[in-house]
């Protein structure tokens, strides 16, 4: 499987990977909610036992670490689909770890089409210790594209300066540029050993 993709709808349409083990990053994020929130072991088999679970509902109750080749993939149940939200640049400064929000609606989806590269690291730039952002979005009608940090020495900086905001990063390119910083996009998750962290009231 390839991710973050359509591949599950709005519940992989943006995915967190985290360089850290997928259980210590459990007990980390639950030390961070309030006490309402526990973990469990889901007892997965594949992606549909997780999106089944996983589904959107009207308020965030529901996040996932599944250990992915090395790293820790983090789906959630927000609304409109995975949220990692800021979870990235929390991991990079009290984890030091590299920490990444992907993001990748193609333009025959529904929903806004969007691509974005979020790299976060324990060396990156303060406050938020971003190493790297990349964003080609439409934001309700109108695209943007939007770069800041240092480029990595793998980026295609002429595609940036293609005509279309929409071309200048491609789902294509985000899937190339994981792979370029050592990501397991494509890899399976390890369903059967996912963590859940749940509100349980």
């Amino acid at each position: 499987m390839t991710l973050p993709s359509r591949t599950g709808g709005p519940t992989t349409n943006e995915v967190g990977f985290f360089a850290y083990d997928h259980r210590h990053l459990a007990d980390w994020l639950v030390e961070g909610l309030d006490a309402s929130w526990i973990t469990s072991a889901p007892e997965w088999t594949s992606l549909d036992d997780a999106l089944r679970i996983l589904a959107p509902v009207p308020v965030l109750s529901r996040y996932a670490c599944v250990a992915i080749d090395g790293w820790t993939l983090v789906l959630n149940n927000t609304p409109n689909g995975t949220d990692v939200g800021v979870l990235p640049s929390h991991a990079a400064r009290e984890l030091k770890c590299r920490a990444i929000r992907a993001v990748r609606v193609d333009d025959d989806e529904p929903g806004y089409p969007a691509r974005i590269l979020e790299v976060y690291g324990p060396d990156g730039e303060p406050p938020l210790a971003v190493e790297r952002s990349i964003v080609a979005a439409d934001d309700g009608g109108r695209w943007v594209f939007e770069t800041s940090g240092k480029a990595f020495d793998f980026e295609d900086e002429e595609a940036y300066r293609r005509r279309t905001k929409a071309s200048r990063f491609t789902g294509e390119m985000l899937h190339d540029y994981l792979l370029a910083l050592g990501v397991p996009a494509d890899a399976e998750p390890d369903w059967a050993t996912a963590v859940m962290i749940e509100r349980s009231r």
